[in-house]
């Protein structure tokens, strides 16, 4: 019974999430530029990695939390607090961080890096390139776009990916129909709010029914992804489209108690479906 009341509160909660979503306008192509820097692995930008979204150090290098290397990059990592060292297993290869530690150690071959690893909110944030170039992950930076990206087969093949990738099965028929542009993330006590503002570069116009910028959401319990049924209006050539949505937090019952799940992380495709 206690299982029943529990999908039927995550099937409210998300209910309610797709009714909170909104069209709420359109932009000349010149009148919105990158204001930040963006993340992005394979198709996915990368927006929010608890407890903080990827940022940019004081020496220009995109820091991401330990954690994420596990869920995101296909990673495994362990952490020992006596000795403050993160150690990464990729594959055949070993890396180890330090934390205030400018030493990182691949496969026992010891280098010096330009910045250090920190602690947030008991989480290790690591430098991201430096340790994907330790792996010779490709990665490139988009100075027009701002967006910093990783991309190979071997990369998000993990466990929370896969079940992301099990909801979300529609006919895509282009993976990369829209550059984010900017976004506006504000975490409340009571919900979450994004603004989400992308540019067509397919270089056509776009049919009604096909656009697809589809956020994910993913808590500690469960993921909450695009509203399938929601209307899609045809999108000019090189048009800037805002779109904004509010999530509450999806709950579940336990010892007759709602407990409100905890935001992960948020994952953006700016897409276009097949008919």
């Amino acid at each position: 019974m206690g299982n029943i009341l529990c999908k039927i509160m995550l099937v409210s909660a998300l209910f309610f999430c797709f009714s909170q979503e909104a069209f709420t306008g359109k932009l000349s192509a010149e009148s919105i530029a990158p204001s930040i820097q963006f993340l992005k692995i394979n198709n996915y930008y990368v927006l929010f990695t608890t407890p903080k979204a990827p940022y940019i150090d004081k020496n220009n290098r995109f820091m991401v939390p330990l954690r994420s290397i596990n869920d995101l990059l296909g990673g495994h990592t362990t952490y020992d607090p006596t000795s403050k060292t993160a150690t990464i297993q990729f594959g055949t290869h070993q890396i180890k961080f330090k934390m205030d530690s400018t030493e990182i150690v691949t496969d026992s071959n010891t280098s010096v890096m330009d910045t250090v690893p920190v602690l947030y909110k008991n989480s290790m944030f690591v430098p991201l390139g430096i340790l994907t170039t330790q792996l010779n992950i490709h990665q490139e930076w988009d100075q027009q776009n701002k967006l910093y990206s990783l991309s190979g087969k071997e990369l998000m093949k993990t466990p929370m990916m896969e079940n992301v990738e099990d909801l979300d099965r529609v006919p895509v028929d282009n993976e990369n129909a829209f550059n984010l542009s900017s976004y506006k993330l504000s975490i409340e006590r009571e919900k979450i709010h994004l603004t989400i503002t992308a540019k067509n570069i397919t270089g056509k116009k776009l049919d009604e029914g096909i656009e697809d910028l589809n956020t994910t959401f993913i808590f500690n319990n469960s993921t909450v992804t695009e509203n399938r049924n929601r209307k899609r209006p045809s999108i000019d050539k090189d048009e800037t489209v805002i779109r904004s949505k509010d999530i509450p937090y999806p709950g579940t019952i336990e010892n007759k108690k709602i407990i409100r799940g905890e935001l992960e992380y948020i994952l953006f495709e700016g897409r276009t479906l097949k008919w």
